[in-house]
């Protein structure tokens, strides 16, 4: 072989070398392009595949979780109370389908066991399984603890206690290992106001319940964490209230003003993240400094 010939070859290895490095550069430029949006992808909807119930979902707060939740990805079966508030129901699963997702209505009293297994029943007819579960349905009246009827205890008890229980404990048998259980309570869970003993007293068991059920179902890597909000701007607060006994909650608040649904969601979002794994057993407090313990 000559010295010119072996320059050719030479040179010939030298650019095959480099259209390979080019290629590995190139391939190597789509893959982590691909990478990059499958991350994106699983980071803009961490509940791809994901089944949701959310209770008390009508309106207000439940409305906007059953939006965020389908934002994320999940399915998510909208509860709410009464018949005649279907339409609005109607409204919360146009926001689920809007993102994306699917939606299924259950309708009935959660103070009837058999309503809360017709719900859980609906989430695995429909889309499979469940696999979180928000717990926002609550019902509210402000009045003296002297002044409440049987009537009136019973409602708020079958609703804030007892509906609260039963779902608590159909999610302990059907949510999927890796779940998600949170509970919507309330700030005066570290303070007192006139007026509101029944309502608080009502809702106290979220706190408990919350603490106890993370440890026993903290082998299946289901979280159980409570949310505790302050005073919401909703009509569910507006209701027991005048002018003046709001304007006295805003100014309780370190903003000096009273919180907005959109305060809330983002901790809803987190909790139902699979990196909120770590976060269990909490009462978390958002209420912008109106109480803190």
């Amino acid at each position: 072989m000559t010295n010119e010939t072996s320059d050719l070859n030479r040179r010939g290895a030298l650019r095959m070398i480099g259209m390979g490095a080019a290629a590995a550069a190139a391939a190597g430029s789509v893959g982590a392009a691909s990478a990059t949006a499958q991350s994106g992808a699983a980071t803009s909807r961490p509940l791809a595949g994901k089944v949701a119930i959310v209770t008390g979902a009508r309106a207000n707060m439940g409305r906007a979780f059953s939006a965020a939740l389908a934002r994320m990805g999940a399915d998510v079966v909208v509860h709410y109370h009464r018949a005649s508030t279907r339409d609005e129901a109607e409204q919360s699963a146009s926001l689920v389908r809007a993102a994306g997702q699917r939606a299924a209505l259950v309708q009935g009293d959660l103070g009837d066991v058999k309503v809360v297994k017709a719900m859980f029943d609906a989430a695995e007819r429909e889309f499979g399984g469940v696999d979180i579960v928000v717990n926002n349905a609550g019902a509210i009246i402000k009045k003296p603890m002297a002044e409440f009827t049987d009537e009136e205890f019973e409602r708020l008890d079958a609703v804030n206690n007892r509906g609260l229980f039963y779902c608590l404990r159909e999610a302990a048998r059907r949510v999927r290992p890796g779940g998600r259980i949170i509970n919507n309570g309330t700030s005066l869970l570290a303070g007192a106001a006139p007026g509101y003993a029944i309502y608080a007293g009502t809702k106290a068991p979220v706190e408990e319940y919350t603490r106890m059920l993370a440890k026993e179902l903290g082998d299946k890597r289901i979280t159980v964490n409570a949310i505790a909000p302050g005073p919401v701007n909703t009509p569910f607060f507006h209701s027991q209230e005048n002018e003046r006994s709001v304007a006295y909650a805003a100014g309780l608040s370190t903003e000096g003003r009273l919180g907005e649904v959109e305060d809330i969601v983002p901790l809803v979002e987190f909790l139902a993240k699979p990196d909120s794994q770590w976060t269990n057993g909490q009462t978390l407090w958002v209420n912008g400094g109106y109480l803190t313990r």
